[in-house]
């Protein structure tokens, strides 16, 4: 395997990113608001969507919203008293561009944005930037989720008056699933025909990235789930080709509830990998809020492991563009 040194940074990575100071204006933005909405597109929307429980959990309504259907749809559902908190690794999403630049242009205030392009235009539209500030190194293999999820939490805990949460642990829990690298190879070393991804709360939208990188690296069909969504009807169509990954808690009832659920899935098809509790298949050594941005370097192995033996270039893409995701573009082409 050639992909095992461009995870090495990742311990370090989470350390720098969680010491790195919030600019005070958008800490007073968010305290002063009576919500926060985040808008984002791709991983960047993944990364929000789990960082909205951390919002929750501390009594702060918080919700994610994709930029595609805020631009595009006409009601504009945002309150003026809202943060509104925009997301692009790039800079250049068109959607959150475009979002940004309605919501300035009807008027909004509170509208910072999270982004590694500080000269971009979605800069511009906003009141506060916060800088991502990632190295080439950092970006790969998901550096714009560690940023982006560790940012969004800390903003949670510091809008609740909290001190800051153990980032050490995030760090050593990365440095202990490196070192679980090949135990969790081993577990599938080749891709499967199809792979479903199963997570409740900030595990959800771990779920949802762990199908965007194993689409984008391996090219494997992937889809996630809520796993008590799953029961209603989806799980008619779990077939024994396919591998089952389960993010799972490890605190309070969601750990009761996700492990019958892998249980009950274990009792249907027997390629079920649990990523989580101590006696998991990959344990992740942390809290939930925390697990929830590390579990996804499980993922990651098996896609760059699969990516690798597929003989793919990563990051290599055939049909992922910039220029598709602008839908107008389709349109207007049609």
């Amino acid at each position: 395997m050639k992909f095992p040194s461009l995870f090495e940074h990742v311990p370090a990575t989470i350390s720098e990113i969680s010491s790195r100071t919030i600019p005070a204006a958008a800490v007073e933005i968010v305290r002063r608001a009576s919500a926060v909405r985040f808008v984002a597109m791709g991983g960047s929307y993944n990364a929000a969507s789990a960082a909205v429980e951390a919002f929750l959990a501390r009594d702060v309504d918080a919700r994610a919203e994709l930029a595609s259907h805020l631009l595009h749809v006409e009601s504009v559902t945002a309150k003026h008293s809202e943060a509104i908190v925009f997301i692009s690794q790039s800079g250049t999403s068109v959607e959150t561009i475009r979002a940004a630049e309605r919501l300035r242009a009807l008027g909004y205030s509170n509208l910072i944005c999270i982004t590694n392009n500080v000269d971009s235009d979605l800069a511009r539209a906003c009141d506060v930037v916060i800088d991502q500030a990632l190295t080439k190194q950092m970006r790969v293999p998901f550096g714009p989720w560690i940023a982006t999820y560790t940012t969004l939490v800390r903003l949670a805990g510091l809008r609740a008056g909290q001190p800051e949460a153990d980032w050490d642990s995030a760090a050593e829990a990365a440095r202990s699933a490196l070192g679980q690298l090949h135990e969790v190879v081993a577990l599938a070393p080749v891709a499967p025909a199809y792979v479903e991804f199963f997570g409740r709360g900030a595990f959800r939208a771990t779920a949802e990235q762990g199908t965007l990188i194993v689409r984008e690296i391996a090219r494997v069909p992937a889809s996630a789930w809520d796993s008590s969504t799953y029961r209603h009807g989806p799980i008619e169509a779990i077939s024994p080709s396919q591998l089952s990954i389960v993010f799972a808690a490890s605190q309070g009832r969601a750990a009761q509830l996700d492990r019958a659920f892998a249980a009950a899935l274990r009792e249907i098809v027997s390629d079920v990998i649990v990523v989580g509790p101590e006696d998991a298949d990959v344990p992740i050594r942390a809290d939930d809020e925390i697990a929830a941005l590390v579990s996804i370097l499980a993922a990651a192995f098996l896609a760059y492991t699969w990516g690798e033996s597929a003989g793919l270039t990563i990051g290599e893409f055939r049909y992922t563009s910039h220029s598709v995701t602008d839908e107008d573009t389709l349109v207007l082409g049609n």
